[in-house]
């Protein structure tokens, strides 16, 4: 009986963060791919690459009216060449799949002369491998926890993203611990590290939905953040000093008393920011 009640308090307090919350979004990750060789195809160039893709992206990014934002990934260390990645926020699955089944006549509304439709998907998909699509991730995105990019001329062309998981202990076996400080603590890090650290371009803190996996009641929490180059990347003395001005030790200790001594790095990528929504 005892062993029993333990094994339902562990479930209860993992179950207690593990919930689709009211007001937070779906961050869909899917991966696609270039041709892995352009040789003997006419008229391709690093210029019309930008300008196809441009065209399409700019567009339908306006057009779009289920997309909350985006990210355009490809390869920087981490995957293949020939990789690349979309990253789309929605309010909603529902939202999500609405933007599938209206794409076609989205593109329609956008070039309506079909010709010039024609065109411009022929522009971009000579370069792209037709016929692949890998779902990579289904997550719920934390939007109290999304750090915007702001717009400013001194924002290079192509960003600098990482993605890295920690892991979240089970409320249950966190001395003294409720989901309403750990909430407490997460909202301050946010509002006076992530928020206050000008190496941080963007950032979005999502959580599984329909990905990931659970081992032992661990709960991954995924972070992607973008920073304007590799070397504000690698910087960790500007969020270690906003870290000790904000935390007091025994704030410091409630924050980490949350959290698993870990880390994955699930990958750094380009983002090509006129691609964005």
């Amino acid at each position: 009986m005892k062993k029993i009640l333990l094994t339902l308090i562990f479930v209860l307090g993992t179950f207690s963060f593990a919930q689709y919350n009211k007001g937070n979004t779906v961050l869909v990750w899917t991966k696609l791919k270039y041709k892995q060789s352009l040789e003997g195809i006419e008229g391709v160039s690093p210029k019309d690459w930008a300008e196809s893709f441009g065209e399409v992206y700019s567009k339908r990014n306006k057009a779009n009216k289920y997309l909350q934002s985006s990210l355009f990934l490809s390869h920087y260390w981490t995957g293949a060449s020939w990789e690349y990645h979309e990253l789309k926020e929605y309010r909603s699955m529902a939202e999500a799949d609405k933007e599938q089944q209206e794409s076609g006549a989205m593109n329609r509304k956008i070039w309506p002369d079909e010709d010039e439709r024609r065109k411009v998907w022929e522009a971009v998909n000579k370069y792209r491998e037709l016929g692949y699509h890998g779902d990579a991730h289904v997550w719920e995105n934390h939007v109290r926890y999304h750090k915007k990019r702001k717009k400013s001329s001194k924002t290079p062309d192509r960003t600098v993203t990482t993605v890295v998981t920690r892991y979240w202990k089970p409320l249950g076996t966190v001395e003294e611990g409720t989901s309403e400080e750990r909430q407490k603590m997460m909202d301050k890090y946010h509002r006076q590290v992530t928020m206050k650290n000008d190496k941080v371009l963007s950032q979005r803190m999502v959580t599984h939905y329909w990905s990931g996996e659970m081992t032992n009641g661990e709960w991954p929490v995924t972070f992607i953040t973008e920073f304007a180059s590799m070397a504000d990347a690698d910087d960790t003395e500007t969020e270690s000093k906003l870290f000790e001005k904000a935390f007091k030790e025994e704030d410091a200790q409630k924050y980490g008393k949350y959290w698993f001594g870990k880390h994955e790095d699930i990958g750094v990528f380009y983002n090509d920011v006129s691609f964005n929504k």
